[in-house]
Formats: structure tokens, sequence, C-alpha cells
């Protein structure tokens, strides 16, 4: 996600409503941007992420799961971080579109 005008703080948190409340219209009335920009950002962070989950899957030959647990790692490591280095780790955020988009719900041991 380059070339953004908008800070990466902001588009994330516009991303973070969306995928909680599953509403633009939340999203825009939380953050004041217009639901159409948020759609692109969507978009644009959902085609990040899969391109990124190719490549774990086809380069170093992850199955779903695999991939799966790595985005819970990422996510779980980057919950550690102090707060002022969360602001700066730019794009981290495009990992929440891939746990959406290949959640897996595995049966009960």
């Amino acid at each position: 996600m380059y070339a953004l005008k908008t800070p990466a703080a902001e588009v994330a948190l516009a991303l973070l409503i969306v995928m909680r409340r599953g509403s633009l219209r939340a999203a825009e009335e939380t953050t004041g941007h217009k639901y159409e920009t948020i759609s692109v950002w969507l978009k644009r962070a959902a085609a990040h992420a899969e391109a990124l989950t190719q490549v774990l899957a086809s380069d170093l030959h992850l199955s779903q799961v695999e991939i799966d647990e790595f985005w819970a790692f990422v996510q779980k490591k980057r919950a550690q971080l102090p707060s002022r280095t969360k602001e700066s780790t730019g794009a981290a955020w495009s990992k929440t579109a891939t746990v959406a988009s290949s959640l897996q719900v595995l049966p009960a041991p």
C-alpha cells in the first residue's frame, strides 16, 4: 500500500472498524473519510495480502493452516510491541485482510 496521501495509522483504523463492525458507513462516521475511499483502501489491502499469501504458499510451500498460523504469530508479536513502535510499522495491518479471507474452521480435537 504505497503512495497513499493518508497516514497508514488512519487507514489501518478505518479498515479495523470495517472488520469489527462490518460496515463501511461505520468507518466513514468514525474516521471522517468517505466510504468510497475506505472501499478502495480495503480492496488494495486485500490485493496486497493475497499476493503475500500466494508467495507464502508457492515459494515456501506452506499449507493454508500454516499460513494462518504465520499471520496469528505476526498478530501476537505485533500486540507485544510498544504503541509507539506499532504506529511506525507501516503496512503491517495488511495481514488482517488475509486472516479474514483465509480463515478456516477446524474441528475440535
